[in-house]
């Protein structure tokens, strides 16, 4: 099913490309976006179809029961492992080397296999650890 591609949808993946190395909530994506007119709902609406197809990740933060998203299309997203702050909300991008090395450490140390395209791991990030 092809995705309907509204002016609204398409300034909110804008927005989201944009802010590819965060995990922004639904409202500061509204508050950001009140010049184009979007509302709150069209924000959730959206973010709901974008996330079904792929587009975006939602995941919701320790000790919290707000979503987070993020945008996840994009080329340097696509089968690499991501690292979230739990504390500032900075993604970090795993290279491609080091998202296969994990993976293939994982697999022959437990025989788990990790989905890479579902992962994101959770911790402190080096800025947020000197403060």
């Amino acid at each position: 099913m092809a995705v309907y591609w509204t002016k609204q949808r398409k300034r909110l993946l804008e927005y989201l490309a944009a802010h590819r190395d965060e995990q922004v909530t639904a409202q500061q994506i509204a508050q950001d976006l009140t010049a184009d007119q979007i509302s709150i709902s069209a924000v959730y609406r959206n973010l709901a179809a974008l996330e079904e197809k792929g587009f975006v990740k939602r995941c919701v933060r320790e000790h919290t029961r707000e979503c987070f998203y993020q945008y996840t299309a994009a080329e340097a997203c696509r089968d690499h492992l991501h690292l979230s702050c739990l504390l500032c909300g900075k993604s970090i991008h795993l290279s491609k080397r080091e998202t296969e090395q994990l993976i293939q450490s994982t697999l022959e140390s437990t025989g788990f296999q990790i989905k890479r395209s579902e992962t994101i791991l959770y911790g402190i990030c080096a800025a947020c650890r000197k403060q």
